[in-house]
């Protein structure tokens, strides 16, 4: 019992600094390149799609570990600790405030987001492969 809630409490934990994240992200202070590389680490860390397949032993959640903690630590040292702090707050205010509804509507984001990605790779992949395409 004591290790699940051990298990709950590193989960909030980890809900929470996602949404400080995307928090920090929406902040007009933020750099457009720094807000980029959160949104790609913000999509890969809810997204159910991954480079390695969780199936894959020891390797599928590795790189989920790997790539969300680099994420985390490259976006922070990118934004300014004042902005970072006020997102934490405002996430911890909003994680205790959370329901379903919420949930739903981050899934739908996260959605659109990697239809966005897949979108403008396939428009560069075409651009490569076809020059005369402005």
């Amino acid at each position: 019992m004591m290790q699940l809630n051990t298990l709950k409490q590193k989960t909030n934990a980890i809900n929470t600094e996602i949404y400080s994240l995307y928090l920090s992200y929406r902040d007009e202070r933020v750099r457009w390149y720094v807000r980029i590389l959160v949104a790609f680490f913000i999509g890969y860390a809810v997204s159910p799609i991954d480079f390695i397949p969780d199936l894959v032993p020891v390797f599928g959640f590795l790189d989920d570990v790997l790539v969300v903690a680099l994420g985390f630590h490259f976006s922070y040292q990118l934004m300014a600790k004042n902005i970072v702090e006020q997102a934490r707050l405002q996430a911890l205010e909003g994680v205790n405030k959370s329901s379903q509804s919420g949930a739903l509507g981050a899934n739908r984001i996260v959605n659109y987001v990697w239809l966005l990605v897949f979108t403008l790779v396939a428009l560069l992949v075409y651009k490569f492969l076809n020059p005369s395409f402005v």
